[in-house]
């Protein structure tokens, strides 16, 4: 497959949320196996649904698809925040990421590339002057990922089970 030629990013809609919650069921499998303490086993299939729906009808938001024709191989979520009540902080637009999942049979094609372009232009396109995504420190091939795409440690979420 030629990702330059054939793959195409486009909005998400309504529609497309079974193959959302697909690729969804990946990654999450993926996180579960990782996490446990943190990600359940297997999501309600309509509270899924519901969830990434609200992704997209989020009015700062926007869920973008990675497509071969009909085929959904991947997705991203991003939303943007400005700090508006912080007031030692600047007020800056900043798009979050919030998923980006690539089917398991189209990785290391190009498409994550593609769906982080994606996501860049659309925070351009909302005035964001900084792109941000989290990201699990059990999940080395994703900041292996975020790394060559110019991304870089900007702070560190850190936690505690009190359990």
């Amino acid at each position: 497959m030629n990702t330059k030629t054939t793959i195409q990013i486009r909005p998400a809609t309504a529609n497309d949320l079974d193959a959302i919650c697909d690729l969804s069921d990946q990654i999450n499998a993926q996180h579960h196996a990782a996490a446990p303490k943190v990600f359940v086993q297997k999501p309600n299939r309509e509270l899924d649904r519901q969830f990434w729906h609200s992704t997209f009808e989020n009015p700062a938001g926007c869920a973008l698809l990675a497509c071969d024709g009909e085929q959904i191989l991947g997705f991203i979520t991003m939303s943007w925040h400005e700090n508006t009540t912080i007031p030692f902080l600047y007020r800056r637009r900043i798009c979050r990421i919030g998923t980006i999942v690539v089917s398991d049979a189209y990785q290391k094609m190009g498409i994550g590339k593609l769906l982080m372009d994606g996501a860049a232009s659309w925070g351009r396109q909302h005035d964001a002057v900084e792109i941000r995504l989290e990201v699990f420190d059990f999940n080395r091939n994703a900041m292996d990922f975020y790394t060559a795409q110019g991304y870089g440690v900007q702070s560190h979420i850190m936690g505690m089970s009190l359990e």
